[in-house]
């Protein structure tokens, strides 16, 4: 048996990017890969708005998904730690490889850019766990 793969994700409030990326890997690759998501200023709940778009994708447990901070992000030695949008200092979390993901089309106002942002970090996601496939 091969061992999983271990994934954090971090954003700045853990309530859209770093959360849909979460869950993309569960929808997508949950078989072989551990993901968690933490923000460096967590708020208080999910955006509405992601939730609408993984549902649009299939993902129905979004909206049980709470922030978290990186502060409280499991202890384990990461494969990757992946930052999005926010500089790729994450604290004291030990991985094999750091990622920096940035994304410069962002405006929430706009649902259209929201979708294509979402299909990019879509993406990135797949190829990811596709180049890791144990």
């Amino acid at each position: 048996m091969n061992r999983k793969i271990y994934i954090l994700f971090v954003c700045r409030d853990n309530s859209l990017l770093s959360q849909m990326a979460e869950a993309m890997v569960k929808l997508y690759r949950d078989d072989e890969i551990v993901a968690y998501s933490a923000g460096i200023y967590p708020v208080e709940r999910i955006q509405p708005r992601a939730v609408a778009m993984m549902e649009k994708l299939g993902y129905n447990e979004m909206k049980l998904h709470t922030p978290k901070s990186i502060a409280n992000a499991p202890d384990f030695h990461y494969d990757f730690v992946i930052t999005i949008g926010v500089p790729a200092y994450v604290g004291d979390k030990s991985a094999d490889r750091r990622l920096e993901w940035r994304f410069s089309e962002m405006d929430e106002n706009d649902e259209v850019l929201m979708m294509r942002l979402r299909d990019k970090l879509l993406n990135k996601v797949l190829n990811l766990v596709i180049s890791v496939a144990v």
